[in-house]
């Protein structure tokens, strides 16, 4: 899997790479500021890892995994891992590289537009790339990434595999303030945890319950999934970490 999951974020000034562009900054495509009101941030652009790309053990489900990359309209950005996401912020300088780097991504498509999916190597869908402001755009990564310093051929291979493996020197920890919780009827090796102040176990399995922090204290989160009991049956619980305003 990507290596943002494998050690810390560097610290090391100018991880993230300084372009000038003479794209438009972002933060002007968000509408005008109110200076009492501000307009919330929503997400410009994510990338999404899928199960394919991430192998699991037998006590971890993939449903509680977070987004590999997100980029707020505020300059936050989330990296998440297996179970953690981590949280920054860009400057007016980078936001104007990021939509310099996506403006070259788009002129490359010409009048074809987006390929709905884009091929690294043999293997079924790694990754979910999706722009979400201006004209949408979203296509899916087929096969592995290739590894640092390999050549692509292309801007947009080019701007998946910098977001898959992003780092920036603003990178801390981030704690959700809530979680998506989802349960699975499902049997465990080794034994319960109590459903103790978890909502309703049984409305839960059809749906993702989103919860506050305090619901899963004491509970594992992201990838690793935790075993309770309740009315003779067992059941897995997930909790996946929201980025602000998701759902």
């Amino acid at each position: 899997m990507s290596k943002v999951c494998q050690r810390p974020p560097s610290r090391r000034p100018g991880a993230f790479p300084g372009l000038f562009f003479g794209a438009a900054l972002l933060l002007a495509a968000a509408g005008p500021s109110d200076a009492q009101d501000p307009p919330a941030a929503s997400v410009w652009m994510r990338l999404d890892p899928l199960p394919a790309e991430m192998p699991l053990t037998t006590r971890e489900s993939f449903e509680g995994v977070p987004p590999r990359f997100v980029l707020m309209t505020d300059g936050s950005v989330f990296v998440g891992g297996r179970r953690e996401l981590l949280r920054g912020r860009l400057d007016n300088r980078e936001m104007q590289a990021m939509a310099g780097l996506l403006d070259a991504v788009r002129k490359s498509f010409g009048k074809a537009g987006p390929p709905p999916a884009l091929t690294f190597g043999e293997g079924p869908a790694t990754f979910r790339f999706s722009v979400l402001l201006g004209s949408p755009l979203q296509t899916l990564v087929m096969g592995p990434l290739p590894e640092e310093g390999a050549p692509t051929s292309a801007p947009l291979p080019d701007l998946i595999r910098t977001l898959a493996g992003f780092r920036h020197s603003s990178l801390r920890l981030f704690d959700p303030p809530q979680y998506a919780m989802m349960v699975r009827e499902k049997t465990l090796a080794g034994g319960c945890r109590s459903a103790q102040g978890l909502p309703p176990i049984s409305p839960s399995l059809s749906t993702e319950v989103v919860v506050s922090e305090r619901v899963t204290r004491g509970f594992p989160t992201g990838a690793e999934m935790a075993q309770v009991c309740e009315g003779g049956k067992r059941f897995t619980v997930v909790f996946r970490p929201l980025i602000p305003g998701e759902r």
